[in-house]
């Protein structure tokens, strides 16, 4: 996806965290997790509810094409 990698670097590199280098990465991992969520969800959107319509609109054509021939 374009701006993945730019976006994951950008998180990381922001984090300014203290600590042994295990608790740095544990919360940089932590945050970064939170980020690609919200991220994720900005992008793709709600997936499961896109596909639920899709289905729909598939089934009405369905329905539509036993009544009458689709072009």
């Amino acid at each position: 996806m374009d701006g993945f990698s730019d976006f994951v670097k950008a998180v990381w590199d922001d984090c300014n965290i203290s600590g042994s280098s295990s608790f740095v990465l544990a919360k940089k991992l932590n945050l970064l997790m939170s980020k690609l969520k919200v991220w994720n969800r900005d992008v793709f959107g709600h997936l499961d509810t896109k596909l639920g319509d899709l289905v729909e609109k598939f089934k009405e054509l369905d329905a539509k094409e036993q009544l009458q021939s689709l072009s």
